[in-house]
């Protein structure tokens, strides 16, 4: 069921990256290959990750995570990706099977897809598939939040920032949470 629940989101965030793909603006890194940490400065045309934004103990402060574990991964789907996930019981996903209803918990996660050189076409691409999308002001040069995909995706300094969180089975607190990891990221690119 968790391997399950796993590959469905990989699936929605290449599907989501594929809709932000353009022959013009591919990267040459390999797909599935771990992005390459390094020491180099934090200026905008030395990011090669979000996690180069975004650190650990950043997520956990931002989200007060002090008694379970962390989890990070800096990979590479189609664009970089910054994946955060802990066990905290928050998340309750319910299903019906058989007629009988059947109730699990799935980690509260922090997924942050980084595209460089995007530009307004390519912003609007990628998020013409939200379906119940809500303009965001003040968030870059434009930002776009999908409730049903808990998803907010902005535009600023040339990058594309995908941003999802799903750390409450409340809506409107993880767009909050999705908004603070926005301007934070905002503010270091």
């Amino acid at each position: 069921m968790k391997n399950m629940k796993t590959n469905l989101l990989i699936v929605l965030f290449t599907t989501l990256l594929f809709a932000c793909n353009n022959k013009e603006n591919k990267t040459n890194i390999p797909q599935n290959k771990t992005a390459d940490k390094s020491a180099e400065s934090k200026n905008s045309s030395a990011l090669n990750s979000p996690c180069d934004v975004i650190s650990k103990e950043e997520v956990e402060s931002m989200f007060k995570i002090t008694e379970y574990p962390v989890e990070m991964k800096d990979v590479v789907y189609t664009y970089p990706t910054c994946v955060f996930k802990w066990e905290d019981g928050k998340i309750i996903k319910s299903v019906s099977f058989g007629g009988q209803e059947i109730k699990s918990t799935i980690p509260s996660e922090v997924l942050i897809v980084m595209v460089k050189n995007a530009n307004e076409d390519m912003f609007k691409r990628s998020t013409s598939i939200y379906k119940q999308s809500e303009v965001i002001p003040n968030i870059g040069s434009t930002a776009v939040w999908d409730a049903r995909m808990s998803q907010l995706t902005f535009l600023s300094n040339k990058f594309m920032f995908h941003v999802h969180v799903k750390v409450s089975t409340n809506a409107t607190e993880n767009k909050e949470k999705a908004i603070e990891v926005s301007k934070l990221i905002i503010g270091k690119i």
